[in-house]
This record gives structure tokens, C-alpha cells and sequence, in this order.
């Protein structure tokens, strides 16, 4: 049974002691015996409503409670390798060189607000709640642990996010690309990537997603593909694919358009197992032999994308280029594809739905409760299925202009750089002739083809 008393010191003050089930013991030293009675008696309340907290055991530093932290956390078996570098990271670079080797119960809510002020001149908005968040479970953990009387963050305000005055005032350069936009950047693209591009621009996905489907995971028959392996690539912790998505949410069937679906057919004609990977790299390197169909990284995929970018600011006509936007990497397409939706008028809900967004956004003047009474219809799917099909449609034609014209630069930069790059390069005359006839048929149906509704 737990026990506690007081004792006079040699020099006269008086030490408050106790002892605890388990063995553990300790003391508090005060000036006077009323100080040590009030102390005492405090003591003994909190032993009886169970809320004492022993203060050797918040002695520990930071950073051996964030070891112990994160041997618990980090061993979860769903938890994302991607997930795992990103908080390895910010504990390393922004929690530690702050709290490290202080102990738990000497952090105060002062000291947190320093922290985060300081952190605000170093990392934007995101990164700051990153952080906030990782601090947070780490100290709550601590609280839980009966370690600390409270979690000290809780009584800091969080950060406000900062207004942008260009975006506000309509001078920001967009992320996203019209029909037309896209049809330039798909012109200055590598011909072996344009499906990649078509498909995830008319489908809405990450592109750890595109770079993980399988090809069993295509469901023609059906209408729609399955989204559930991904690609990760999470630097110290590994990279390759995952079976299971970012989130519950993400695990969703992805209806496919015509023009989608024949992107997908052209990449799956020389395809037999059903497991390969549907979109893959085109090879050549230590890990597959060229045209052995072998991963693409996320972050070639990404210099792929940059590289289309370029090309496509170097259209002769200006007006052709794409230097007016901002476009950073892939995931540009994956807002693009929600920006058509909503242009076409389709409910915000249905498009979080297709994208594969948690919980989603509940729109103007609709109740929570209403929103949960709805349901996507096969015609809404149609509609949006429509909506991409026709700025698709748009994109090619625009393509199919810009095509000569960037072909002619390559091949006179190809005439430059000696026998061995055009020796590597035979291929391409054959594939951008097939690509360009695709695009002549797919003119000729759009041209034929009775306008859509809505």
C-alpha cells in the first residue's frame, strides 16, 4: 500500500516522503512544515481520485520519451513508409535541436510558443502543423503515460494560416491547365508517356496510384478501374509498392471515359501477365532492359513532367507556351482533372467521391445530413465521364497542331549530338506516327460526334 510522511532535515525544513505499490519512492524538500503539510495533503487527494503524478517521472529528456514514442508509433503494420520518413524527419530536424535534452516535465507552454514562433519564420503554414501535430501525440503520449500533468501544447494557439494578396487579387499563377493548356504540355511530352499523362489527367490520380495499378486491377468490363496499390518511395525506409492507398478513402472504383479507356488499351496490348504493372517505365537501366516493362519511380515520373513542361515553353508562338503557370509536378494533372469536373458542373461531392478525398466538402447552402442522403447515380458518373471525354477531345486537337513542330526540334537536336543518341532513338519516328494516326481517328469521331448535354 502506497504510504507518505513528513521528516525534519538536519538543517530544519521539512521533507515531504512517499512510497508507491510498485516499489518506486521519492521525495520533496520545503521550507516550512505548513508548505509540506498543504503538500501532503494534496498528495494524498490525488492518490485517492487518481490523478497524482509523480514527478521522477517526468525527469526523462524529450528525446528518450521520443524513442520510446516512436518504437510504439512507428510499428503499426498500416502505417505509410512515406509517413514514416516525413515525421523521422521533422523530429529530427525541428522537434530535437529544441527539446531534446530537456526533461518532459520542465517543457511549459512558454516554451512551445517560442518554439512555434520561431518555426513560422523557417516553414510555411503546413509544415508548421506538421510539426505542431507530431509535438502534440509525443507530449499527449507523455500525458497518457502519466509523465506530465497536462499537455502544455494544448494551450497554445495554433498558427493562422497567411492570406496570399496575389491570389487574392486574381494575379497568382494557376496549378491547373484548360483543355488547351494540357494539349500543349502533351505535345512537348515523350510519346511513350502520353498515356500515363492522358490517363491520369482523365482520372483524377495520385501519381503514386497511376505508377502502382496493376493490370487486373482495370476493369473494362465494368466501366471503372480499382485503385488500391500504390508506389511509395520513402528515402531510409525503402521504396516500392504498397497494398494498401493513403487512406480508406482512397480504396475506390474510378469510372473511365473513351478516350481513357484507349490510353489504357494501347498500354495493355503488350501486356500478359495480369499482375504487371500497367503503367511502367520504359526501362533501359540496371534494373530492366528496355521495353521489359519495369517500375517507374515517382520521381521520374515527375522529371518526365518537367521535362513536357519545358518543351512546351518552347513552341515558336507564344501563345502556345505554358510560362504563364505555375506548374510543379504531376499532381497538377490530379487538380486539373477536379477543375474540369467542377467547370462541368458536377456536385463537389460526387468529385471528392471520384478522387478518393476523406471525408469531403460540404457544399454552400447543403446540411451535413443532406449531403450524407445523397447518392452518385450511374448518370452523374456518365456526366463526368462525358465532361473529360470532350476537354480531352479538345487537348489531342490542340496535341495534334503542336506535334510537327516539336518533332522537328528533336530531330534537330538529335542531329547534334552524334550517331549514338540517333541510334537510340529509332523508335520514336514509329511510335509518334502511331500516336499522330490515333489522333486523326479520334479528331474524326469528335468532329462526327453529337455534342453532349450538361
Amino acid at each position: 500500500m502506497a504510504s507518505a510522511g513528513i521528516r525534519k532535515t538536519p538543517s530544519g525544513r521539512s521533507k515531504v516522503w512517499w512510497r508507491l505499490d510498485d516499489g518506486s519512492q521519492g521525495s520533496q524538500t520545503f521550507d516550512d512544515n505548513e508548505q509540506a503539510t498543504r503538500y501532503l495533503n494534496k498528495l494524498r487527494a490525488q492518490w485517492d481520485d487518481g490523478t497524482w503524478i509523480n514527478p521522477q517521472r517526468g525527469r526523462i529528456s524529450f528525446n528518450q520519451w521520443a524513442d520510446e514514442w516512436w518504437k510504439t508509433w512507428s510499428t503499426h503494420p498500416r502505417r505509410s513508409p512515406n509517413g514514416l520518413e516525413t515525421t523521422e524527419s521533422n523530429l529530427r530536424l525541428h522537434l530535437r535541436p529544441t527539446f531534446g535534452p530537456k526533461p518532459l516535465n520542465v517543457i511549459s507552454h512558454q516554451l512551445v510558443q517560442r518554439w512555434q514562433n520561431q518555426l513560422e519564420s523557417k516553414l510555411g503554414y503546413s509544415g508548421v502543423m506538421a510539426c505542431r501535430s507530431l509535438l502534440n501525440r509525443i507530449l499527449q503520449a507523455a500525458h497518457d503515460d502519466n509523465r506530465i500533468p497536462s499537455n502544455p501544447l494544448r494551450k497554445v494557439p495554433p498558427p493562422q494560416r497567411s492570406v496570399d494578396p496575389e491570389k487574392r487579387f486574381g494575379r497568382a499563377k494557376r496549378h491547373t491547365l484548360t483543355p488547351e493548356e494540357f494539349g500543349r504540355f502533351l505535345a512537348g511530352c515523350l510519346p511513350f508517356y502520353w498515356d500515363h499523362f492522358i490517363v491520369q489527367v482523365g482520372t483524377g490520380l495520385r501519381p503514386s496510384e497511376l505508377l502502382g495499378l496493376r493490370a487486373h486491377r482495370i476493369r473494362r468490363d465494368l466501366g471503372h478501374l480499382e485503385v488500391l496499390e500504390v508506389r511509395y518511395e520513402a528515402g531510409r525506409f525503402g521504396s516500392g509498392y504498397k497494398p494498401w492507398p493513403k487512406s480508406n478513402a482512397s480504396v475506390r472504383p474510378t469510372p473511365i471515359g473513351d478516350l481513357v479507356g484507349e490510353a489504357i488499351d494501347r498500354r495493355l496490348a503488350s501486356v500478359a501477365d495480369p499482375h504487371a504493372l500497367a503503367f511502367p517505365g520504359p526501362g533501359g537501366n540496371r534494373h530492366a532492359r528496355r521495353g521489359t516493362g519495369g517500375g517507374l519511380s515517382t520521381g521520374n515520373y515527375r522529371r518526365v513532367y518537367k521535362a513536357a513542361v519545358y518543351e512546351a515553353n518552347q513552341h515558336s508562338d507564344p501563345a502556345d507556351r505554358l510560362d504563364h503557370l505555375e506548374l510543379r509536378g504531376p499532381h497538377d494533372l490530379r487538380r486539373t482533372y477536379a477543375t474540369w469536373l467542377e467547370d462541368a458542373g458536377i456536385p463537389s461531392r460526387v468529385i471528392d467521391e471520384l478522387m478518393g478525398h476523406e471525408g469531403g466538402r460540404v457544399e454552400r447552402g447543403v446540411s451535413p445530413m443532406g449531403a450524407l442522403y445523397r447518392e452518385t447515380t450511374p448518370e452523374m458518373l456518365s456526366r463526368a465521364m462525358a465532361a473529360i471525354d470532350d476537354r480531352l477531345a479538345i487537348a489531342l486537337k490542340v496535341a495534334a497542331r503542336l506535334l510537327p513542330e516539336v518533332e522537328e526540334r528533336r530531330r534537330s537536336r538529335r542531329g547534334t549530338k552524334g550517331r549514338f543518341v540517333a541510334r537510340s532513338t529509332l523508335r520514336l519516328p514509329g511510335l509518334l506516327e502511331e500516336l499522330q494516326q490515333h489522333l486523326v481517328v479520334r479528331l474524326c469521331y469528335t468532329v462526327s460526334r453529337p455534342p453532349t448535354a450538361g
